[in-house]
């Protein structure tokens, strides 16, 4: 016989999760996905009634190649290392990437 303590411990711990995201926009669902190739067991909050209904809603959709910023800094390599990840990432999850250049 269980007693209900038992099954609140047991229904605690079914719900317990190693990381708890909040937002599934662009940057929560490359969070999510990044974190799921490992052994984690990952929850994403969203308020919305489905993805990327946020700030991701209005993104223009430009990779940027980080040749704007300023040589050597951070946002530099990282708009640089983030432009250079698209092609493979579009391999993988086809959602339409297109390399047109710069205007």
């Amino acid at each position: 016989r269980c007693s209900n303590q038992h099954h609140h411990t047991v229904a605690w711990y079914e719900n317990t999760y190693d990381v708890i995201i909040i937002g599934a926009g662009v940057t929560g669902c490359s969070v999510a996905r990044e974190l799921s190739k490992y052994k984690l067991k990952i929850l994403v909050l969203e308020k919305a009634y489905d993805v990327a209904q946020g700030a991701s809603k209005a993104n223009s959709g430009i990779v940027h190649g980080g040749y704007d910023a300023k040589y050597g800094s951070l946002k530099a390599r990282l708009g640089y290392r983030g432009n250079q990840l698209f092609p493979q990432l579009n391999s993988e999850l086809n959602f339409g990437f297109l390399m047109t250049g710069s205007m």
